[in-house]
């Protein structure tokens, strides 16, 4: 009997060590980067936010942002996900490999890396060891416009 009471006891202190040891991750929400007003400007039109559930639980990190709205009667979206790295070289690995995957030319941006893939119609951003993948306009590839999406990029590159 006693031996089972050391070992839960070991069992609850070395858990006990694991939580205090593991680091906690610090709450984000993607929409408080990429806001209502930044996705208006990016769409040329009004935009609402996705809907939220009162009943379901917000999680603690919020790693993607949606606003939507209709301009000539079709529908158009600005949408960005985030990524964050452990490193700052970890990053820029994964998204030099990105990059030559889709076989795109880097775009120029003050202080951060970014290129376009026409393929899926998406801005890839990377400032420091975030990685933000961002697209703007109709839900077809072909429909998404890079410029707006390179304004968009250049106004979270700021923010981050």
């Amino acid at each position: 009997m006693r031996i089972l009471e050391a070992l839960a006891c070991a069992a609850l202190a070395g858990a006990a060590l694991t939580a205090a040891a593991a680091p906690r991750e610090e709450p984000f929400d993607a929409c408080a980067v990429f806001t209502q007003a930044d996705a208006e400007k990016a769409l040329g039109t009004a935009a609402e936010p996705e809907p939220v559930n009162p009943r379901a639980r917000r999680p603690h990190v919020v790693t993607t942002c949606t606003y939507t709205g209709t301009r000539e009667g079709h529908p158009v979206a600005a949408s960005v996900q985030f990524r964050f790295a452990r490193t700052e070289p970890e990053a820029r690995g994964a998204f030099e490999d990105a990059r030559l995957q889709y076989q795109t030319k880097p775009l120029l941006l003050a202080g951060a890396e970014a290129f376009w893939s026409g393929k899926t119609g998406q801005m890839h951003l990377r400032k420091g060891r975030t990685w933000v993948t961002l697209s703007v306009g109709g839900p077809k590839p072909a429909e998404r416009d890079p410029e707006a999406a390179k304004k968009l990029a250049e106004v979270l590159a700021a923010k981050i």
